[in-house]
């Protein structure tokens, strides 16, 4: 095998190699301990560090990913109500086949809800299905009709 080229002290993207570790891959390959600018520590090998391979401890990607979350969400959101989540799809496993109306077992009758403006609005109890789909979608018509209908309040 030949001779290991020393790493230590050099910058690879935002990773800055410490120092040779005694950690080891299951080919008996020592790794390097990087210290990200975040502050984490990684376990890289060399060759994947001299490739550009490894550029960063992964928090690179984790911010990217959380800003696009944060930016969805505040396009998706009007008054604090997420349009998409108004016309998302059914559930699998709703038995009553409309959303917000559920079988209460304990209490033997259907419950219906509907969510608002991060709240859930309890719309009641009913013995009849029918009953609880209707006034689900009297909540419907109430609370998500003015945001499908894209009338924003602002």
């Amino acid at each position: 095998m030949g001779k290991r080229i020393d790493l230590k002290g050099k910058v690879f993207g935002e990773l800055k190699v410490i120092k040779l570790s005694d950690k080891t891959t299951k080919n008996n390959t020592r790794l390097w301990e990087c210290e990200c600018v975040c502050g984490n520590l990684v376990y890289v090998l060399g060759v994947s560090l001299r490739a550009g391979h490894y550029k960063s401890c992964g928090c690179k990607r984790s911010e990217k990913r959380d800003q696009g979350l944060e930016e969805y969400l505040h396009r998706d959101a009007i008054d604090g109500t997420r349009k998409s989540a108004l016309t998302s799809k059914l559930h699998k496993n709703n038995k009553s086949g409309h959303k917000g109306v559920r079988w209460n077992e304990s209490r033997n009758k259907w419950t219906v809800t509907i969510g608002f403006q991060r709240k859930q609005i309890f719309l009641g109890n009913y013995d009849i299905l029918d009953d609880a789909i209707e006034a689900r979608k009297k909540a419907e018509e109430k609370y998500h009709l003015p945001y499908l209908g894209g009338q924003e309040n602002e």
